[in-house]
C-alpha cells in the first residue's frame, strides 16, 4: 500500500468513525458497536505503525478490519458522500510531513 492510499484509508476510518459519533450524539442509531470501534482503531494504529518513520519494517504492526466490519466503514462512506457531512481531512490530523 502507497502512502498516499495508507493516508486515504487513516481519513476514510476516521471519518466513518466521526460520523457515528455524530449521528449517536444527536439520537440517532449508532453504525459501530464498542467492539467494533476498538476494531477500527487497531487497523488505525496499524496504519501509522507503517508511515511512522521512526519503525524498523520488523516493528510495523499488520491489522485489518474483518469483511463484516469493512463493510460497515463503506456503507458509512456512501452516507457521508451522499450526505455531503463534511468530514475530516488528515491535514487537519496529521503532520503535513507526509503529503
Amino acid at each position: 500500500m502507497s502512502k498516499t492510499e495508507t493516508m486515504q484509508r487513516l481519513e476514510d476510518l476516521h471519518n466513518a468513525l466521526a460520523y457515528c459519533s455524530e449521528r449517536q450524539s444527536i439520537g440517532k442509531i449508532y453504525v459501530f458497536t464498542t467492539l467494533e470501534r476498538v476494531c477500527i482503531n487497531q487497523e488505525r494504529g496499524s496504519l501509522m505503525s507503517m508511515i511512522n518513520e521512526d519503525n524498523f519494517p520488523h516493528e510495523v504492526r499488520n491489522y485489518k478490519i474483518p469483511p463484516s466490519i469493512e463493510a460497515k466503514v463503506k456503507i458509512s462512506l456512501e452516507h457521508i458522500q451522499a450526505t455531503s457531512w463534511g468530514g475530516f481531512n488528515q491535514k487537519q490530523f496529521t503532520n503535513d510531513k507526509y503529503y
